[in-house]
């Protein structure tokens, strides 16, 4: 029989140690993704990957129910691999990594099978780049930002308990982003805009 989410919490609380494997399967992916945008590096992504899930088990007593888990997952993920980052003292922002259309939306999937078109494929790719491209130029604080809201789907509210900032931050910091990414790719859209 298999356990639900808050159950498991619950059995981890009481020092249930198997309680932590499945909510470590079910989050996995999310993490390792995020931390591999953060950290541009899939070592330093496993590595922050398993301290947060270190941090989640360690913590699990911190956690308050009236907040989602996923949420605090999120928010212990970004704090370490923002923690790597620094320790790793490097003055350069680390970039956006590309990540397969499908990570974000499982149906992509199907529709790139029906999508066999060699032409629009190329011109996805190129989208990407000029898209990836942009997201790096962004500032670390601007990027995370864009990442939690655009690629991880995360509201205003859980991006700003994520970043212990206001939503307002949150929402200037988002604008900012987009009026940069606009200004960035506005040469790509015209070029392209016979489309």
């Amino acid at each position: 029989m298999e356990r639900t989410e808050a159950l498991l919490i619950d059995h981890l609380r009481e020092g249930d140690e198997t309680a932590l494997a499945p909510l470590v399967e079910k989050y996995k992916r999310m993490v390792h993704r995020l931390a591999m945008q953060i950290t541009q590096n899939y070592e330093d992504a496993n590595d922050v990957m398993q301290e947060t899930f270190i941090k989640v088990y360690q913590s699990i007593h911190t956690f308050r129910q009236e907040a989602a888990f996923e949420t605090w997952v999120y928010k212990i993920a970004v704090n370490e691999a923002l923690n790597f980052v620094k320790r790793r003292k490097r003055r350069r922002e680390s970039p956006l990594v590309t990540t397969d259309e499908s990570e974000f939306h499982p149906d992509a999937r199907q529709k790139a099978e029906m999508a066999s078109d060699p032409q629009i494929q190329a011109e996805k790719t190129e989208l990407r780049y000029w898209v990836t491209k942009a997201v790096n130029s962004l500032s670390l604080k601007h990027r995370i930002v864009v990442i939690l809201h655009e690629l991880e789907g995360l509201t205003h509210p859980e991006i700003a308990s994520i970043l212990n900032c206001s939503e307002g931050t949150v929402r200037s910091r988002l604008h900012y982003a987009r009026k940069h990414l606009r200004t960035l790719l506005k040469p790509y859209v015209d070029a392209n805009s016979d489309f």
